[in-house]
C-alpha cells in the first residue's frame, strides 16, 4: 500500500521608509526594527522581514512590528514581504553607538485586477523563468511567497503537531467499517522531504508487502528551486464557487522526468492570495509493482495566524492492481486531520528572536 507522509515563494519597489539609524542591543550589538503597514496606514500583520547578508528572517507581529536583532555594525540589505503586496527592498548601514530608530514601511498592493483574468488562463505549461504573461508572473510570485512563509514557519518556529489518521478499503469483497483512527505526533522540522522523481520511499515500519510511502509536496517543496526546475506551470485564471473566488495554478513534471512524480493544482484565495487547497496526482504509477492506476491527494489548509497556513486535512484516494497481472483492482482511501499545533520555541509574532 502507498501511504501519505504524516506531514502532511516582482515588481518595482513601491514602499516608503523613514531613515533608520539602528537600534542598540547591549554594548556592541545592533538591530533593525520596523513597522509594516498598508497605504491606508493600517498595520499589516505577519509579514516577513529578512536580511540577505545573514539569512536572518522573522515574521512581524499582529501590529506589523518586526525586529532583526543581534547584528554587528555594517551594511545590510533588508527585504519586507507580505501576501498581496509589492516587496520592499532597502539598504541599511548600522554603526556603533547609534540611537534607536524604527523603520516605517508602507507597502503597496500588487498591480493585479481580478476581472482581467477570469476569461482564460495561460494555455501553455511553462517553466517559471519562461513565463511572459504578467498576470501569471504575479500569481506565481504569490504562490512562492506562500512557500517562503511555510519555510520560515517550519525552520524558525518549529512545532509539534498531532494528526488523526484512518483508512478504508473498497473491493469486490465489500467495504469494511472504518478502522479506529490512529493518533500520530510529529515535529515540523523533522518531516521527510519530497524530491523530484523520488516521491516514493520505502518505510520498513510498514508491514509487508505495503512498504511504500508517497511523499506529497508541501508548500516549502513547491517553492523550492528543484521543484520549479522540474515542473512546468499553467495559470487557469480565477474561479468562483461556494467557497469564494480562488486563483488556480496547475503544474506537471517536465518531459525529462520519466519516473513517478506529481502533477496537480494549487488554489490561492482571490483576495488575500493565501493558499486554500492543493491537489496532487501521482504520475507514471503503472511503473510500480503492483501498478498504481490512480492516486489523487487533496489537501486543505487553515490559517493559524493571518496569512500563516498549515495543512488542515488530507484525503487520498488510490486505485491499484491487486495482483501482478493487473486483472483486479482495489480502491484505498486514507484521511488525515490536524488535531493541534504546539510551538516549541517561540511563534510567529515574536518581535525579538534569533535567526
Amino acid at each position: 500500500m502507498i501511504r501519505l507522509p504524516a506531514a502532511i515563494s516582482l515588481c518595482a519597489i513601491a514602499a516608503v521608509a523613514v531613515p533608520l539609524r539602528g537600534q542598540a542591543i547591549g554594548a556592541s550589538r545592533l538591530a533593525i526594527a520596523g513597522v509594516v503597514h498598508g497605504p491606508d496606514g493600517n498595520p499589516l500583520p505577519y509579514g516577513t522581514a529578512s536580511l540577505g547578508e545573514t539569512g536572518a528572517e522573522r515574521f512581524s507581529n499582529e501590529r506589523g512590528e518586526f525586529v532583526l536583532a543581534n547584528l554587528a555594525p555594517g551594511t545590510y540589505h533588508l527585504r519586507v514581504k507580505q501576501l498581496g503586496f509589492v516587496a520592499f527592498d532597502t539598504t541599511i548601514v548600522l554603526m556603533s553607538g547609534q540611537q534607536p530608530s524604527r523603520l516605517q514601511v508602507a507597502l503597496s498592493p500588487i498591480a493585479f485586477k481580478l476581472a482581467t483574468v477570469t476569461v482564460k488562463g495561460s494555455q501553455a505549461c511553462l517553466a517559471p523563468d519562461a513565463v511572459a504573461n504578467s498576470d501569471f508572473q504575479v500569481i506565481l510570485a504569490e504562490l512562492r511567497k506562500n512557500a517562503d512563509r511555510e519555510r520560515l514557519l517550519v525552520s524558525s518556529y518549529p512545532f509539534e503537531y498531532r494528526l488523526a489518521r484512518r483508512f478504508e478499503t473498497l473491493s469486490s469483497a465489500g467495504t469494511p467499517p472504518w478502522r479506529r483512527p490512529d493518533t500520530l505526533s510529529y515535529r515540523s522540522d523533522q518531516r521527510r522531504r519530497y524530491s523530484p522523481g523520488n516521491v516514493l520511499q520505502t518505510d520498513s515500519t510498514i508491514q509487508s508487502p505495503d512498504k511504500l510511502l508517497m511523499m506529497i509536496p508541501v508548500l516549502e517543496d513547491i517553492g523550492d528551486t528543484e521543484f520549479l526546475r522540474s515542473h512546468c506551470f499553467r495559470y487557469l485564471g480565477a474561479r468562483s464557487d461556494r467557497d469564494g473566488t480562488t486563483h488556480r495554478i496547475d503544474f506537471k513534471p517536465v518531459r525529462s522526468v520519466t519516473t513517478p512524480d506529481v502533477e496537480g493544482s494549487v488554489f490561492l484565495d482571490g483576495r488575500s492570495y493565501v493558499i486554500r487547497r492543493a491537489i496532487f496526482r501521482l504520475t507514471e504509477g503503472r511503473q510500480l509493482n503492483p501498478a498504481v492506476e490512480e492516486l489523487e491527494v487533496t489537501t486543505s489548509f487553515r490559517e493559524i495566524f493571518p496569512g500563516v497556513s498549515v495543512i488542515d486535512q488530507v484525503e487520498a484516494v488510490q486505485r491499484r492492481s491487486s495482483d501482478t497481472y493487473a486483472i483486479q483492482s482495489v480502491r484505498l482511501t486514507e484521511k488525515q486531520k490536524l488535531l493541534d499545533v504546539r510551538f516549541l520555541n517561540g511563534q510567529p509574532g515574536d518581535t525579538l528572536g534569533k535567526k
